[in-house]
């Protein structure tokens, strides 16, 4: 009963993958700072997106800021086998990531703000033709932070910022599974683990499509700190804490029709498959969609941390209209080792999964030109570490080091009124990685069996209005 499980968990394993490494978590959550590379640890862009960036960037504004924006990511990539040299490419759509912030000076030490953004969120979507569909065709995550913030001017030199974060996460996976690589339940007359591969079902044969959607909310904290070393050089610091998500929901499982009728009889152990017979018919029979102990509905829980993460960063005023930004990221990965799986009420189905994820670095530069016509410019460049190992690059996140570029400009369109335009481009270096998931097993790059290619186009545009 324990290795026909291994159907209904497979689909399970994308939680880790989609919600834990660099590749899916969206760090471009202002069209000003998206611009200038993400740099904005020492000097947040002056519209409420300090709130994320770094919260002491509150204190000592004037007035009240507000600003809302979306970022668009178009996603390209794929896979290429080593055996045939076919190449299958991603097939995400375009998907929209919006950002919200408003602050306001309660005095001119004291300022307060709120914002709403989602930080963690994409989709991996793979034809069903890919062989990388019984590990997951269609993955979606989405996760949504609201962060009220408070920040204070200690000194004229010191600023201190912080609050709390309210998560909501949500998942949705879908998967096939492969019939051949199936045990037959228990209680047959067949050897324990006698799969339908045995039967002489082929390799990559679809009997069944899972979806499984979970939810959670949760509650984390931030915080930072600016210092005004002199009327040129400010310093700066982000802290975002470590989030657990306890997330539970529902495997659901649907028959997929094979169409495959056994053209002679097959005997294993002693158990004979006559000629003639209808395989979806006999599947059917064997009550693999009714029996809980089998695929019928499942209920998985796992416990997922978004991990917490440290930004440090300069920002350097070289001339009255230019000024350069750098800043340094860690992102604390090596939390995210061992993942522990809860099934009902099956408890014969509960795994504990190794996926060895190591923290990433990440260094980014920019600058901003502004104009005596009231126009600012903006570029930058980014590089960044993947966290997933050469053994866990999988559909569900072949991810990788990546270097980016970005590029944007402010317009004023009144006095109060500003427009805020972005562009980005992401290249990840090549990965190889497998299409399967090893079940019970220590993962290991001789399992890998092609080449994943990954690129993309970000687009961001905002208003930003003061009052």
């Amino acid at each position: 009963m324990q290795r026909f499980g291994k159907c209904a968990w497979l689909l399970i394993v994308g939680f880790p993958a989609l919600l834990s490494a660099q590749g899916f978590g969206i760090y471009e959550q202002n069209t000003c700072t998206m611009a200038r590379g993400g740099t904005a640890a020492a000097a947040p862009c002056p519209d409420g997106s300090a709130i994320f960036f770094n919260p002491a960037g509150l204190a000592g504004l004037k007035g009240g800021h507000a600003s809302i924006g979306v970022t668009l990511i178009d996603v390209m990539g794929g896979f290429t086998d080593d055996i045939f040299g076919q190449n299958t490419k991603l097939d995400d759509p375009l998907l929209p990531v919006p950002q919200a912030y408003v602050s306001y000076a309660v005095t001119p030490k004291v300022g307060v703000g709120l914002g709403l953004f989602a930080p963690y969120g994409l989709e991996t979507k793979w034809p069903l033709a890919f062989d990388g569909r019984f590990a997951g065709y269609d993955n979606i995550i989405k996760t949504f932070y609201v962060q009220p913030t408070v920040a204070y001017q200690v000194t004229p030199w010191l600023k201190l910022g912080g609050g709390f974060d309210i998560v909501h996460g949500s998942v949705a996976l879908h998967q096939r599974l492969d019939l051949s690589q199936t045990p037959l339940p228990p209680g047959l007359p067949v050897p324990p683990g006698t799969t339908f591969g045995q039967f002489g079902i082929p390799l990559g044969t679809d009997f069944a499509d899972v979806d499984l959607e979970a939810s959670k909310t949760s509650f984390s904290g931030h915080f930072g700190a600016i210092a005004k070393v002199n009327d040129r050089l400010s310093i700066g610091a982000h802290y975002l804490m470590k989030v657990t998500l306890n997330y539970a929901g529902t495997a659901h499982f649907t028959p997929v029709a094979t169409g495959i009728v056994i053209p002679a009889d097959i005997t294993v152990g002693s158990l004979t498959i006559p000629a003639g017979t209808q395989l979806d018919a006999f599947l059917t029979s064997l009550g693999l969609f009714t029996n809980p102990a089998l695929l019928a509905d499942q209920t998985a829980t796992a416990s997922i941390a978004n991990p917490d993460m440290l930004v440090v960063g300069v920002a350097y005023k070289a001339t009255e209209q230019l000024t350069l930004l750098a800043d340094y990221q860690w992102t604390h990965w090596s939390t995210f080792s061992v993942l522990n799986l809860t099934f009902a009420p099956n408890t014969l189905l509960n795994q504990t999964l190794t996926e060895s994820y190591k923290s990433t670095s990440g260094v980014r530069v920019g600058g901003e030109w502004a104009t005596n016509q009231g126009m600012i410019f903006r570029g930058g460049y980014l590089w960044h570490q993947g966290a997933a190992p050469a053994q866990t690059v999988t559909p569900l996140l072949p991810e990788g080091d990546r270097n980016e570029f970005t590029a944007g400009f402010s317009m004023k369109m009144g006095r109060q009124l500003t427009a805020n335009l972005a562009y980005q481009y992401i290249r990840q270096n090549d990965r190889r990685g497998r299409t399967r998931e090893t079940p019970n097993l220590v993962p290991t790059v001789v399992l890998n069996n092609g080449l994943y290619t990954f690129s993309a186009h970000l687009f961001g545009a905002s208003l930003a209005f003061t009052f």
